[in-house]
């Protein structure tokens, strides 16, 4: 972790809200790297506050703005400071954004924002940071290519690792899937937003959570005590 917009990523991936963090000069910096830390494999900044080296790359910007001479006015220093990093580290993050980055972005601040219906937006909520952006990247993946299961494959296995989604050949537009997951109050409503997310409303879906069904010819999904049946 060099850079100050590595360590606004790092704790992203792990839920955490950039606006959360808290940039401060940090008082006694390391000439090598951008953001000061006691220990340099931490994988994530430790707390909200992130000790940064304004003059590691930005000592054109902030070489007079941030004198260590000048000790007036200290909280709006602070203050000035914080807001000066969280715009540059955007302006980072950005650069290296493409145009669908961008249209992934707008799709997942709507849903946030309860314009595809507050109850999407509160079960939008159950997933981690990463696990949005997979899942806006397939749904416009769905209205590019209009192809439904296709889209709500992709973003079921890439969520759950054990997935398995099947098409039931003798009843049209029924789906049964597989999670191997917990059974609780939040895999429901996960997998219900997925469903509504993606499929048409003539499509049934069956989920099943930590045990798959059994399926006649295939012995490890026959298992005693360890099927469902279906």
């Amino acid at each position: 972790m060099n850079y100050a917009w590595e360590a606004v990523l790092m704790a992203e991936q792990n839920n955490r809200e950039r606006d959360s963090l808290r940039f401060v000069e940090a008082v006694t910096p390391s000439p090598y790297i951008e953001v000061s830390v006691t220990d340099l494999n931490i994988g994530e900044p430790e707390g909200d506050r992130v000790e940064i080296n304004p003059h590691y790359r930005l000592g054109d910007v902030f070489g007079r703005l941030f004198d260590r001479n000048t000790d007036q006015m200290a909280q709006t220093r602070a203050l000035f400071f914080d807001v000066c990093m969280h715009y540059i580290i955007q302006l980072d993050l950005r650069e290296g954004l493409s145009r669908e980055d961008y249209y992934c972005s707008l799709a997942a601040d709507d849903i946030r924002a309860g314009r595809y219906g507050r109850e999407a937006a509160g079960r939008f909520a159950l997933f981690g940071r990463q696990e949005q952006k997979r899942i806006v990247r397939e749904y416009l993946h769905l209205l590019k290519t209009g192809n439904c299961q296709d889209a709500f494959r992709k973003a079921v296995t890439g969520l759950y690792a054990g997935a398995l989604v099947y098409e039931n050949n003798e009843t049209a537009h029924e789906l049964l899937v597989y999670l191997g997951t917990a059974d609780t109050d939040t895999q429901r409503e996960r997998a219900a937003f997925l469903r509504d997310m993606f499929l048409p409303l003539q499509e049934t879906v069956h989920f099943f959570y930590e045990n798959h069904f059994g399926i006649i010819g295939v012995d490890e999904t026959m298992g005693v005590d360890e099927m469902v049946i279906f």
